[in-house]
């Protein structure tokens, strides 16, 4: 898939979660796309996975390009960012990393929900 194409995927899934639920997700998206199996991603949330990168199949730069259109896009669209922390499922005392290095950028990335500018939830 050339850029043009996952960058619309990613705005056009974006807005239909929002339109759905009130918000999106970067780890719901990645699944959505195909990036993320559900599997992996419960994996993670129990802590057998140290970082959620691990079980990705999508490369760092092209995750990181995921993550900077959904800002981009959360900007233009108004829709309000809402930093979330996530823990390991079972164990709320337990903080879950994203990436491989730890940076606290990418963590705020990853964990960053984009919520609608009139939702009330």
């Amino acid at each position: 898939m050339n850029d043009k194409d996952l960058e619309r995927k990613i705005k056009e899934e974006m807005d239909r979660e929002i339109a759905e639920r009130g918000y999106a997700a970067p780890a719901d998206l990645l699944v959505a796309l195909g990036y993320l199996d559900k599997g992996g991603y419960r994996e993670w949330r129990e802590g057998k996975v140290p970082y959620l990168e691990k079980v990705l199949r999508l490369g760092p730069q092209k995750t990181l390009r995921l993550l900077s259109v959904m800002s981009a896009h959360a900007r233009k669209e108004g829709y309000k960012p809402a930093r979330t922390a996530y823990v390991r499922n079972g164990d709320p005392s337990v903080p879950l990393r994203f990436s491989r290095t730890g940076n606290e950028v990418i963590e705020g990335q990853y964990s960053t929900h984009y919520v609608d500018k009139y939702w009330e939830g």
